[in-house]
């Protein structure tokens, strides 16, 4: 009965020794070692390869003891069928002893390539640094020209690169190709490349920002002082300063974009800048991306950005004061509307101006038929206090020594002539301080301040006149926090709001939150479905988001297993699978 079972658990603990062999290569090496051996990637495939081997066989070796097991009869056993299940029970306890030995050392293998990635990551992202600074060109500029205007920096074209910038100091080139997969398999995407290649720090400790290395030198100038929490772009560096034993880099701010040297680390070892990851935001709800820092005109927007979009901090946070707006509320002239008007908003947008066209009689004048005096018809008088329109003049009559306007009555749109002023210096009407000419569309609402969308009576039109009841008065504004941001889904730039409803800050990580599949195409009809993620699972972003009919969609590697697929954010429906990680606290 044991017998088949006992064919498979040879076969088992002979590729399991096969496994350790394999895995000792590396395993036994020092953290010195481990640094200059020469074929890491090798000995992780030989690995893997014989992981899945000893899987394998495992799956089989408990299929088989199983299938023995019922073959055992229930009831009264024989000696030796009880001697039988004995050796398949301790059959499936070395099982159990081989798949936590073959995980183990699988792991072990593992953690030494990573070791190895990360020792030289520095060493390659200087090389590929120093050639962007040669060549003038930014990440972004940087990445097309290696990628040859394709979305992927191949791992051949990766290697080949790393191998000319080094010269015949190249590191060793499984190493290379090892710290290629690492950061991305089947090729570097512009997200992992600008994060590479890009560094950041953030002022933990207000430090100046001079315009030369030599912070002792007397031609040394202080361009400002980097501010506590303020996220600075390493250009170049870091170098020491020997005279004072600081260690500095030349940095771009993003803030303000001052570029300029800034002390790292100070002679007694006290810490300037932290070195954190580039800032990003998600959008929350959709939101309007704005070409200037400061305008509210409808013009002004380059597009709206949709909830899961990621955004690529270029400039900021900058915040942003206000001059007072000026509101009115007035009377529609046209049919009697009644609210308020802007007539001035906090970027100092003219919506609305003083009317000059509308007078009003300060006496009982008459309205006549003509120009003039002498040969005209009463149309009728105009009382104190009434208003009219000007829609011609005014005009002087030289030989009466008067000044003649013609006009039409707010009343009952009765159309003459009126005296403003006679040949004594009598004035009988005059421009109204009590109205206002629309200059552009904008909304008349019915409190001050406007409170909330609903509160709109209509829109008041371009050219329509506003008879003041209130004001001006001044409407305060608080201080915004602004942002200048890229979209990673189609580069467009312009300014944001930065507020807890529209952005948060954003990680390449996502939990999923509702259990969902895993598909090998961006398009989820049709897609073969890899495997189902299950809630709590962490994903790492490779690629989007992307809109996929009204779904949002990710490509992303499985932190569990390395699976690479593609995901979906929020469903057609709104609902999320997925939630962003937020950013480590020092960030």
């Amino acid at each position: 009965i044991s017998g088949p079972a006992k064919e498979k658990l040879a076969a088992l603990e002979e590729a399991m020794a096969a496994m350790t062999e394999a895995a000792k290569t590396m395993q036994t090496l020092s953290a010195e070692e481990v640094l200059s051996f020469a074929s890491p990637l090798t000995t992780l495939e030989a690995c893997e390869n014989q992981f899945k081997v000893v899987s394998k066989l495992l799956e089989e070796m408990k299929t088989v003891t199983k299938e023995q097991q019922e073959k055992v009869p229930a009831g009264k056993r024989t000696t030796a069928m009880t001697e039988a299940l004995r050796s398949l029970q301790a059959g499936l306890r070395k099982c159990e002893l081989v798949k936590k030995n073959s995980t183990g050392a699988l792991d072990a293998v593992k953690k030494q390539c990573a070791t190895i990635a990360d020792a030289k990551a520095p060493e390659v992202r200087a090389l590929f640094r120093k050639e962007a600074q040669t060549k003038s060109l930014e990440a972004e500029a940087y990445f097309l020209q290696l990628s040859g205007g394709s979305d992927k920096i191949s791992e051949e074209t990766f290697c080949k690169l790393v191998a000319d910038l080094a010269g015949g100091d190249a590191p060793v080139p499984e190493q290379v190709k090892l710290l290629c997969r690492h950061m991305q398999a089947g090729g570097w995407g512009r997200r992992t490349f600008q994060a590479f290649v890009q560094q950041y720090f953030k002022v933990v400790k207000g430090i100046a920002i001079t315009d030369c290395l030599d912070i002792a030198s007397a031609q040394a100038k202080t361009l400002r002082k980097a501010e506590v929490d303020e996220v600075i772009e390493l250009l170049e560096g870091p170098e020491t300063d020997a005279k004072v034993g600081i260690t500095r880099i030349r940095g771009r701010s993003l803030m303000d974009s001052v570029t300029g040297w800034i002390t790292l680390k100070g002679n007694q070892g006290t810490p300037f800048l932290q070195e954190v990851e580039k800032p990003f935001y998600a959008c929350q709800v959709e939101t309007p991306l704005e070409k200037e820092i400061k305008s509210e005109s409808g013009d002004n927007v380059v597009r709206a950005l949709k909830p899961e979009e990621v955004l690529e901090l270029v400039e900021g946070p900058r915040k942003t004061t206000f001059e007072p707006g000026l509101k009115v509320k007035g009377k529609a002239v046209s049919d009697g509307a009644i609210g308020w008007f802007c007539v001035r908003d906090k970027t100092g947008t003219v919506f609305a101006e003083a009317d000059n066209k509308y007078y009003s009689c300060t006496s009982s004048i008459a309205m006549t038929d003509n120009f003039d005096i002498k040969d005209c018809k009463v149309v009728r008088k105009l009382a104190a206090g009434e208003l009219f329109m000007v829609e011609e003049g005014p005009v002087q009559v030289e030989d009466a020594g008067i000044s003649r306007v013609k006009g039409k009555s707010l009343k009952d749109e009765a159309v003459g002539w009126v005296t403003i002023k006679g040949n004594a210096g009598t004035v009988y009407a005059e421009a109204s301080n009590k109205h206002f000419c629309i200059l552009q569309d904008v909304p008349l609402t019915k409190r001050f301040p406007t409170l909330s969308a609903g509160e709109e009576v209509r829109v008041l039109a371009k050219g329509e006149a506003m008879q003041v009841l209130e004001g001006p008065k001044e409407e305060n504004f608080q201080p915004e926090t602004r942002l200048k941001v890229k979209a990673l889904s189609d580069g467009a730039l312009g300014w944001i709001t930065k507020n807890k409803a529209t952005v948060k800050p954003w990680t390449p990580y996502y939990k999923c939150t509702t259990a969902t599949p895993v598909h090998d195409a961006a398009a989820a009809e049709g897609a073969t479905v890899l495997r189902q993620v299950e809630v709590g699972e962490t994903f790492e972003l490779l690629e989007g988001p992307m809109q996929d009919g009204e779904a949002i969609r990710i490509k992303g590697k499985a932190e569990k297993d390395g699976v690479a697929g593609f995901v979906t954010l929020r469903d057609s429906e709104g609902k999320k699978h997925f939630e962003p990680l937020p950013p480590a606290s020092g960030n």
